[in-house]
């Protein structure tokens, strides 16, 4: 379980696709501004080349977005929530990260995981790889991503990733780096992604539904999974992703007051491109968090 003061009060983000009604990177800052003007902490985005082929989505690119977001507000968080670190390149991460970083004055989160849509985001694209090896290459690449932020000059030969007397600058504005929170689904499939996440800055935990998708964690199932993690650093961000009643409502306030009690130090408000409404969306940044 992460150290966690019990005092500290639970934070709230709106967690929204990048496709559909969202693909529109004006429409989506100005749903920013309406939240950070309402109290709420962070909203954050997807990271999908393509969600559904039948459909044909429109897609917004994350990272545009994100930054057209970071660079139109003031006080809030942003960053792809998450991330499919295993198809990108770290060092071209490392230097967009950064950038950010200085751009919103610390203000960026990278979100990471090893991409849930095998077909929309690898295979579509040429790349056939198996679930082990993208692991594989996200650990590899924070690696890279890690002393590339360093400031110091990197010279690796690794399995994936090599890189010949390298060095980047400027280093981010926080020691010792951007927050990267890692996604990890429960059950587990073994102790990898738990070791990731406990290795780096927080947790996004998902869960398996009946028919094999994801969704966001049950209250027990989120003690399982802290529990399987076991002890973390202070400040550890645990960052549950789900679906409440309407915010004005006491059930509203205490759903998060029991997530709050096992754990969590963020709740993200997760919309899809399928089932709720924009105009939901919009309301939530309107009126604010619940209390």
């Amino acid at each position: 379980m992460s150290d966690r003061d019990p005092d500290e009060p639970l934070r709230f983000g709106l967690l929204l696709p990048n496709a559909g009604y969202y693909a529109d990177a004006r429409r989506v800052v100005d749903l920013a501004r309406a939240a950070e003007e309402s109290g709420w902490d962070g909203v954050f985005f997807w990271d999908h080349l393509m969600l559904d082929r039948r459909l044909r989505l429109p897609v917004a690119d994350t990272w545009t977005v994100v930054t057209a977001v970071l660079a139109g507000t003031r006080r809030i968080l942003s960053g792809p929530v998450v991330t499919p670190l295993a198809s990108r390149q770290p060092w071209k991460v490392a230097r967009e990260t950064v950038t950010l970083d200085h751009l919103s004055e610390g203000r960026l989160v990278l979100g990471v995981g090893l991409g849930a849509a095998q077909d929309t985001d690898f295979s579509a694209f040429g790349d056939d790889v198996s679930l082990a090896e993208r692991a594989a290459r996200v650990d590899e690449a924070l690696t890279v991503i890690q002393r590339l932020w360093s400031g110091q000059e990197v010279s690796q030969a690794g399995e994936r990733f090599r890189l010949d007397r390298v060095t980047f600058l400027p280093t981010p504005l926080r020691p010792p780096r951007v927050p990267v929170w890692t996604a990890a689904t429960w059950p587990a499939r073994g102790r990898g992604a738990l070791d990731r996440a406990a290795r780096w800055d927080g947790i996004v935990p998902m869960a398996r539904d009946r028919a094999g998708g994801l969704r966001g964690p049950t209250p027990e199932e989120l003690t399982a999974v802290l529990t399987a993690v076991g002890p973390t650093e202070p400040g550890w961000t645990v960052a549950v992703p789900g679906r409440m009643a309407p915010a004005d409502t006491a059930a509203a306030r205490d759903y998060a007051r029991d997530y709050h009690a096992r754990g969590a130090t963020w709740w993200l408000e997760s919309f899809d491109p399928w089932s709720r409404d924009p105009r939901e969306a919009h309301g939530w940044a309107a009126q604010g968090p619940p209390g």
